[in-house]
């Protein structure tokens, strides 16, 4: 079956859990299987909540809420940051949008 079909299902499977009204739980598995599913196809996907911002980090898009400080910290997650792996090589194809506030 096709990567596109995996993930259709999985996007079908979450749709009638959300219309029968299930708790968050019962997501978890599917959002597992998505996400193995595009680790197979050499994606990783990875979530920087709560990790320490600073404006030299590369792989982020931030925006700062309340006043800019030395020292912060990622409090929100937008979009992940995503990376292919590839011949043996890591390359960044989306930068993570993330807020963040001081500590």
């Amino acid at each position: 079956m096709s990567l596109h079909l995996h993930v259709l299902n999985q996007v079908f499977d979450l749709q009638q859990k959300i219309n029968a009204g299930k708790d968050a739980a019962s997501y978890e598995r599917n959002f597992k299987r998505l996400f193995s599913l595009f680790e197979e196809e050499g994606y990783i996907i990875q979530n920087p909540l709560h990790e320490v911002y600073s404006e030299s980090r590369t792989d982020c898009e931030a925006s700062v809420i309340g006043s800019p400080a030395a020292r912060m910290k990622i409090c929100s997650v937008l979009k992940p940051i995503i990376y292919q792996k590839t011949a043996a090589q890591l390359q960044l194809v989306q930068k993570a949008v993330v807020m963040v506030e001081k500590i």
